[in-house]
């Protein structure tokens, strides 16, 4: 028997087929539940550390003293266990609340397909960033160096065209390009933009160092440059006179996508670095590269390799640190094992926090107040993500790895398995709440796997009319604290210093340090604190940290 999708369906009605097979069909008629799960339901499992636990309830005590001590498994956390490991520090053991690592870059399976329940990609990191490049080089993502010094990267890890596209007015148009049918002045706008956002990425202050540079402690100290974290990006737009509503929604889009925020919301430091902190520009395409990186697991990948050079005995899983106190010559740990209840106490020369600073005035005992007070005032934007499974590919021209949905309250959605044979099966959806925060918190937990798929499909059908025919499963990731806000005076102010200050023996790390939720911020701030840690031990290294102490 012929199978018709919905849209052909329609379309034979459209030529004068029956009308009678659209009864129940009416406002998109009682259409079906659609099968999956919430991966991780029930209460957050970091809820755990909001709880008061006394020292006499930590019975089992480990009896091996750490050297380090790592609190958290996300990118950060393995940063640090990696620069440890390859500096020689043994004694060394990770800790984390999850019952798998990565943390925002966690990945996920559905039959026998990878794919990312979070960051999903990186870039060819600029010739900076040298802590990144050496750990790209050792877990084998870049091979090496042409003579010109640009990276050689690992086969099957660029991305492959087409790239991306956007649903516009009702039709998909190459690229995220909202100016199709933009008038003469609005695209001159944009273009006046693009230059000035080549200028900042070329620009070098008075002392020698970039205005963007990632990490974004090696950026110039130029006050002119710094100043732009004093205000947000929607009013350096003003400032510009840039009354573009194409370049609002593309500016807004960048932000959502990098910060899950607003323009109004972030920086005009941090909104300027997403666009000039790499070579992104036409004209500078042939100077340096800036392709993207992604795999079907997305950073996924990285996080299994960073892991495998830590090694399983020296992580823990469903394993949270609900309480620290440091004594005279080391720190002492409580931890609870969720898998069996117990509760259990460890002592470490040092400890490398990388969890969500937030949580640390929960743990922490003798953090000082007002470091305490700027932890806990954090911003965080909760995410929704959803893996849509479908048993056919979707009826599209063309398919593409990023898809933006123009207008929607989502990111759109990217085709995890686009660089497979078979791809085009498993698209992971984004959907960043910008607004009322708090509430969509509050919603993450109350509503059910249906509501939410229900406010997915409706936007998905926008763009796919054929969706419904497809659609084989929809599994959730609710992300409550998922990534920090670059707000207005964070980056480069007092509570910068705070976030990064260490307390003798504990020392911070997380992208949460340094303020920008990416990858190469998250990787710095790990190396940066396991550096600290060896310092504090006396332990013999060499730095991966030189763009930080240059003059």
């Amino acid at each position: 028997m012929q199978r018709f999708s919905r849209r052909k369906f329609l379309r034979m009605l459209t030529a004068g087929g029956s009308a009678a097979a659209l009864a129940g069909c009416a406002n998109g008629g009682a259409r079906r539940e659609i099968p999956g799960r919430i991966v991780n339901a029930g209460p957050p499992k970091g809820h755990t550390l909001r709880k008061a636990h006394r020292w006499s309830d930590f019975s089992a005590v480990d009896e091996d003293e750490y050297d380090v001590v790592i609190v958290g498994g996300g990118v950060s956390g393995l940063a640090a266990a990696w620069k440890l490991r390859r500096a020689g520090v043994d004694r060394i053991l990770l800790l984390d609340l999850e019952d798998q690592l990565g943390g925002t870059s966690r990945s996920g399976e559905f039959a026998g397909k990878q794919f990312s329940w979070g960051a999903h990609y990186i870039n060819i990191p600029p010739v900076e960033a040298d802590c990144i490049h050496e750990v790209l080089l050792d877990i084998g993502v870049l091979e090496g160096y042409d003579p010109a010094g640009k990276p050689r990267v690992a086969e099957g890890a660029i991305l492959p065209w087409p790239h991306e596209r956007l649903f516009y007015k009702g039709r998909w148009v190459e690229g995220i390009d909202p100016f199709v049918d933009a008038s003469a002045r609005e695209k001159e706008v944009y273009r006046r933009f693009e230059d000035e956002m080549l200028r900042w990425a070329l620009y070098k202050g008075r002392d020698g160092r970039k205005a963007f540079s990632l990490p974004l402690q090696y950026s110039t100290r130029d006050s002119r440059v710094r100043r732009l974290d004093q205000i947000s990006m929607a009013q350096y737009l003003d400032e510009q006179d840039w009354q573009s509503p194409g370049l609002r929604w593309l500016v807004d889009y960048a932000c959502r996508d990098d910060y899950g925020s607003l323009s109004q919301q972030v920086s005009a430091w941090a909104g300027i670095h997403y666009y000039a902190c790499r070579f992104y520009d036409y004209r500078l395409q042939d100077q340096y590269p800036a392709d993207t990186l992604t795999w079907p697991s997305g950073n996924g990948h990285l996080v299994e390799r960073m892991a495998e050079v830590v090694g399983d005995d020296s992580i823990r899983l469903m394993s949270p640190v609900v309480r620290m106190a440091q004594e005279r010559n080391h720190v002492n740990l409580g931890y609870v094992d969720l898998a069996t209840g117990y509760r259990r106490k460890l002592k470490a020369k040092t400890v490398v926090y990388a969890g969500k600073l937030h949580t640390v005035p929960h743990i922490l005992t003798d953090l000082p107040g007002e470091q305490a007070r700027v932890m806990g005032a954090i911003e965080y934007s909760p995410w929704l993500v959803a893996a849509v499974y479908l048993k056919n590919r979707l009826e599209t021209e063309s398919t593409t790895w990023d898809n933006a949905l123009h207008g929607s309250a989502s990111l759109g959605y990217i085709v995890a398995d686009h660089q497979g044979a078979d791809g085009g099966k498993v698209l992971i959806y984004y959907w960043p709440f910008v607004e009322n925060i708090h509430q969509a918190r509050r919603d993450l937990l109350a509503k059910d796997h249906q509501f939410w798929v229900r406010q997915i499909m409706d936007d998905l059908r926008r763009a796919h009319d054929d969706i419904d025919d497809v659609v084989e499963q929809i599994d959730l990731y609710r992300w409550g604290h998922g990534m920090i806000r670059p707000s207005p005076g964070s980056l480069w102010g007092e509570s910068a210093k705070l976030r990064q200050q260490p307390l003798e023996r504990v020392f911070f790390a997380s992208c949460d340090t340094t303020g920008l939720p990416l990858y190469e911020e998250a990787v710095f701030a790990g190396i940066k604190a396991a550096e600290q840690a060896m310092d504090r031990l006396g332990a013999t290294y060499a730095s991966s940290l030189g763009g930080l102490h240059r003059a």
